[in-house]
């Protein structure tokens, strides 16, 4: 507040209470026709629900103070430091972005089924055991997943092109990052019509750590390409539209920026421009391509 009223500006500050409180604070503010910006400080997860509440209102701006635990939507276009500088983010000014819809709502960065997101779904269960927290929980996650059978039977639709596979990870991704700083998508673009997309072929177990190492450190890429040995175990593609339906269970675990629960299918089709993303004064959009 103090950072604020330097800038010349009182706000008005809500605080949350519920899953979903963010995003009928945003549709409240932004559904009275003037022009506002509503500043997420939180995680992935408020900053969706702001998207959520706002994205269809043409005079709603969403900002993020980044301070929840992964923090990786703004990766896409600096470090959470960047949007760290009040007095920045403040003076910034807003551009247009993609923004993907799903079945469970608008969607930011990055929406997954498969390994990452069985793992995340099931950290909260150790977070809440007493000396397993942070990663600790994380690790335990890992081995419990790896000790079950790896690898799902989906059918995938990309832009009406349908096949099945079995696969490890299945990543949509409009922004670059996900996963507490997983780099999926290097050359992803937020303005350019289109999602990225990262499959993971289904393969054993002890090639899993390196594959998935490189795969956060974001060098499965180099030049657009998929480099060396990621060339025969993964295939990385764009569409407008996807679709992964699972063939040997009735329901996959669903990531949508950080929120997993189970659900039917993972669908996701872009919408192109259809947010306003503030960036911090001086930080060059290097997520976004240049509409000029």
């Amino acid at each position: 507040q103090a950072a604020a009223g330097s800038c010349g500006i009182i706000p008005t500050i809500k605080q949350t209470t519920a899953a979903g409180h963010a995003i009928q604070l945003a549709t409240h503010y932004a559904s009275q026709g003037t022009p506002v910006r509503l500043y997420a400080v939180g995680g992935d997860g408020t900053l969706n629900e702001l998207f959520n509440g706002a994205w269809r209102f043409p005079n709603a701006e969403v900002a993020a103070i980044p301070c929840g635990s992964g923090n990786d939507f703004v990766r896409s276009f600096g470090t959470p430091a960047h949007f760290l500088d009040i007095p920045a983010a403040i003076t910034g000014h807003a551009v247009p972005i993609d923004l993907m819809e799903t079945d469970s709502g608008i969607g930011v960065s990055i929406t997954s089924v498969g390994l990452d997101a069985d793992v995340a779904y099931s950290i909260p269960k150790y977070r809440h055991i007493p000396l397993l927290g942070g990663s600790m929980a994380y690790n335990i996650a890992i081995v419990e997943r790896l000790l079950k059978p790896l690898g799902k039977h989906v059918r995938i639709t990309l832009d009406g092109q349908q096949h099945d596979g079995a696969y490890l990870i299945a990543a949509v991704c409009n922004g670059r990052y996900y996963g507490g700083g997983f780099f999926a998508a290097p050359i992803a673009q937020l303005t350019d019509g289109l999602l990225d997309i990262v499959l993971v072929s289904k393969i054993n177990r002890l090639l899993i750590a390196n594959i998935i190492g490189k795969y956060k450190k974001g060098i499965h890429l180099q030049n657009g390409q998929l480099t060396g040995h990621f060339q025969r175990v993964m295939r990385y593609t764009r569409a407008k539209s996807v679709e992964i339906q699972p063939l040997d269970k009735p329901d996959i675990v669903l990531n949508i920026d950080g929120e997993c629960a189970p659900a039917p299918r993972l669908f996701a089709q872009v919408l192109p421009l259809a947010g306003r993303f503030v960036l911090p004064r001086g930080l060059a959009p290097t997520g976004v391509l240049s509409l000029a």
